[in-house]
């Protein structure tokens, strides 16, 4: 007889079957309820161990034994030509098969939500008609990318919240220096904040394939933190973590936490430049605290949370007049107050030259104690696009680029500064290349499509805003950018469409809620319409009341509009309306010094396709 045929007649083979497929079933159920329980990961690596040493004591012991009708028996002690050898087999047979179905339904289970699924699928959506043929958007989700969502707070007291927003972004700005690793952007992250959808489903919407979720519990003494990195096509988590530590150590936990997960994540940096990647750029427990409150309350938008958020900044820098990040954060408050399309506009009351000293005072602390060169770059491409030194942001976006390719707040900062210096070549290439990538996020994909009209054709423009729209038919921003793609490409129809699913998704008074139904109202032609919501607006609502001026053809009384920040000297917040092909920029000395410095070449302005008809004439 040979060896093969001895290990069936013993039932070994059958007995590994059952053994790889149970193992394989344990480990699966343990990979959802260990870190349920909030147990530490190496309970989880144990136990695969464990299992594995078990593999060889098994065969070994299904080779002694032999289960009989009279029980357990050593194998010489069994007759093998009474063929008790037939019973154990259908036994083990049988134990095989109800492991095969519960491996089954444990992929069933794992699979609901994914991409595909009847199950998970979001509700049918009314999309825009006359969308061209093949317009639906194929995703296409890139493996090394990941979206970190907001932490849970189960503190005794749910006072934590601030720690565990302020942690979760900060591991996501981290992960995102990683250069071959794609992170969804922190406005499409934590809007599932407290969601109960699946995994998978979530993973599906951010167009990502790992989600890192987690929690902090914490005492006066104590902090607790799990964290868990999870593979969206199957649910398995590929990696985590428990910290128990003392409050001191917080610091530590930040940092060991995103290196582990771009090791887990298998990125191409080497040690030291993960650590370099991780570090938080202070060692102040305090000083970090302070910065943590300050992004998590920058974090809920609103003008009351900003200043909240500014003192914690103030905070930690003087803690640590080396945190590089605090003094970035609070420079970045003081460019708000020049841009007056901003939400956070004017709430200091002081003049413009007073809010430019200020951001260049804290800027050039961001750039002297910058912890890398990368962070230089950045802080220095933020000084160099306030100061409108349009050439010099061009070529540190490029350096950003080179060594942190597609990088979401870069290329936006480069299609923006390409836009004002009129070098639609240069915006058209950066468009060009990252579409394909774009189509797949949400956030970039309203982010650039703003440039789009400006800068590509309008017709693909227009055909791009439909399609996006199809795969996020919900979203505000994206709406609101297709809407106006459509009106340039002069599609009212479709915008009309487009402008209705909008005002169901945003309040009246949420920012420039005024401007898409007076854009629609011009457009097919209803200038009384537009009048009366001109008339609706606050005197103080330049950005809105300059936008329905221009659309009721009253130029002069838009350029009016704008004179008091020529006087102020507030040319940062003129050079934003440069984005706009129907502004003109020759009332306005001080823009076009700049405008001549840079050696900009502006064209001539263009017509609003949609603009309304002239007083008394209907279209």
């Amino acid at each position: 007889m040979s060896f093969l045929s001895e290990l069936r007649r013993r039932n070994v083979i059958r007995m590994a079957g059952w053994y790889v497929v149970g193992a394989w079933l344990i480990v699966q159920v343990a990979s959802i309820v260990f870190p349920a329980f909030e147990l530490p990961a190496w309970t989880l690596r144990g136990l695969i161990l464990l299992l594995a040493l078990g593999f060889v004591p098994a065969m070994v012991f299904a080779w002694v034994f032999e289960l009989t009708p009279d029980g357990l028996k050593r194998e010489r002690e069994v007759d093998g030509s009474r063929g008790v050898a037939t019973p154990a087999a259908r036994k083990l047979d049988l134990v095989v098969i109800v492991l095969l179905l519960g491996v089954g339904a444990m992929m069933l289970w794992q699979m609901r939500g994914t991409p595909g699924s009847a199950a998970s699928a979001p509700p049918a959506t009314t999309a825009p008609t006359a969308s061209p043929p093949g317009a639906a958007v194929a995703q296409v989700v890139i493996d090394k990318s990941i979206a970190v969502l907001p932490f849970a707070d189960f503190s005794a007291g749910g006072d934590q919240g601030w720690f565990a927003d302020g942690l979760a972004e900060e591991i996501l700005n981290a992960l995102a220096r990683t250069p071959d690793l794609l992170v969804s952007a922190r406005t499409s992250s934590f809007r599932y904040k407290g969601s109960e959808l699946a995994i998978p489903q979530i993973a599906q919407e951010l167009g990502v394939a790992h989600v890192l979720e987690g929690s902090v519990r914490s005492t006066p003494q104590r902090i607790r933190v799990t964290a868990q990195l999870i593979r969206a096509a199957d649910g398995f988590h590929l990696w985590s973590q428990t910290y128990d530590r003392d409050l001191a150590d917080m610091i530590e936990i930040q940092e060991d936490l995103a290196r582990q997960i771009a090791v887990a994540m298998q990125t191409s940096m080497d040690p030291q430049a993960l650590s370099d990647m991780a570090a938080v750029g202070t060692r102040s427990v305090e000083a970090y605290q302070a910065y943590v409150r300050g992004v998590a309350a920058a974090s809920r938008f609103d003008p009351s949370n900003f200043k909240e958020a500014y003192a914690h900044f103030e905070r930690a820098r003087a803690l640590d007049p080396a945190f590089a990040a605090a003094h970035a954060r609070a420079a970045d408050f003081w460019l708000e107050q020049l841009d007056p399309t901003g939400m956070v506009s004017g709430v200091t009351g002081e003049t413009a030259v007073r809010v430019a000293q200020a951001f260049d005072q804290r800027i050039d602390l961001a750039i002297r104690h910058a912890a890398n060169e990368v962070d230089r770059l950045r802080t220095r491409l933020l000084k160099a696009r306030r100061d409108l030194r349009w050439r010099e942001a061009i070529e540190l976006s490029r350096e950003l680029l080179a060594v942190r390719p597609g990088d979401d707040d870069t290329i936006s900062a480069l299609l923006e500064i390409a836009t004002h210096a009129s070098d639609r070549e240069l915006a058209k290439a950066v468009l060009d290349e990252i579409w394909p990538q774009a189509l797949q996020r949400e956030v970039p994909a309203s982010t650039h499509l703003n440039y789009a009209h400006r800068n590509m054709d309008r017709r693909k423009a227009a055909d791009l805003a439909l399609q996006l729209l199809k795969r996020w038919p919900d979203d505000p921003e994206l709406l609101y950018q297709g809407h106006r793609a459509l009106l340039w490409d002069r599609r009212v129809e479709d915008a009309a469409a487009v402008l209705a699913r909008w005002q169901s998704q945003v309040e009246d008074k949420m920012n420039w809620s005024a401007i898409p139904p007076a854009r629609q109202a011009c457009a097919e032609g209803r200038r009384a319409d537009a009048e009366a919501i001109l008339a609706g607006i606050d005197q103080h609502d330049l950005p809105q009341r300059w936008h329905l001026l221009m659309l009721l053809g009253r130029i002069g009384e838009a350029n009016d509009l704008l004179q008091p920040l020529e006087r102020a000297g507030n040319t940062y917040a003129l050079a934003g309306f440069l984005v706009y092909p129907h502004f003109d920029p020759a009332p306005f000395p001080s823009l076009m010094a700049v405008l001549e410095r840079e050696k900009v070449q502006r064209p001539p302005t263009v017509p609003l396709p949609f603009a309304c008809p002239p007083a008394g004439v209907a279209l």
